[in-house]
C-alpha cells in the first residue's frame, strides 16, 4: 500500500452529506463545525494516519484505496474507536484526493446486516464506479 505524503484534497460525496453528516450536524450543533474541520485536516494529511489505529486499509488496488476512519466528536470525552463514529473514504493517489464516501455511527446502518455488509452495499449501490476500482466482481457485501 503506498499513500503518496502530500496534502489531498479532500470532499463529502452528496450521499455523506444527505444521508449521515445531517444528522451529527443536528445531534452536535456546535461540537460538529470543530469535529468537521478536524476530519479534513486529518484525512488532508492521511498519509500521517496509515500506521495508526485511526485508519484500516480495507483494500488497496494502485492508485486507489478504500479506507475506514474511526473518528470522535469534539467535546464527547470518547476515543475515535469507541466512539462508534466511521468514514468510508475513497483514496485516488493519480487526482491527489479523498472522497469521503460515507461518514455515520455504526448504529446509523441498517441492524439486519453487520457493519461491514452494510456500508460495502452502501458503496456498491450508491458509487458502482468507485466499487469497480476497488473490488472485482466476484466480491459481494
Amino acid at each position: 500500500m503506498f499513500i503518496k505524503d502530500i496534502d489531498f484534497q479532500v470532499s463529502f460525496s452528496d450521499f455523506s452529506e444527505k444521508h449521515y453528516k445531517k444528522r451529527f450536524q443536528k445531534k452536535y450543533t456546535k461540537e460538529w463545525a470543530i469535529t468537521e474541520k478536524a476530519i479534513i485536516e486529518s484525512l488532508k494529511r492521511v498519509y500521517r494516519l496509515k500506521d495508526t489505529d485511526r485508519l484500516d486499509c480495507i483494500k488497496f488496488c494502485e492508485p486507489y484505496g478504500l479506507f475506514k476512519f474511526d473518528f470522535a466528536v469534539a467535546g464527547t470525552q470518547k476515543s475515535p474507536k469507541k466512539s462508534g463514529n466511521r468514514i468510508i473514504l475513497f483514496l485516488d493517489n493519480e487526482k491527489e484526493n479523498i472522497d469521503v464516501l460515507l461518514i455515520y455511527h455504526k448504529d446509523d446502518l441498517e441492524k439486519r446486516r453487520s457493519e461491514t455488509e452494510a456500508w460495502k452495499y452502501l458503496i456498491k449501490n450508491n458509487f458502482p464506479t468507485i466499487w469497480k476500482n476497488i473490488f472485482n466482481s466476484h466480491d459481494n457485501p
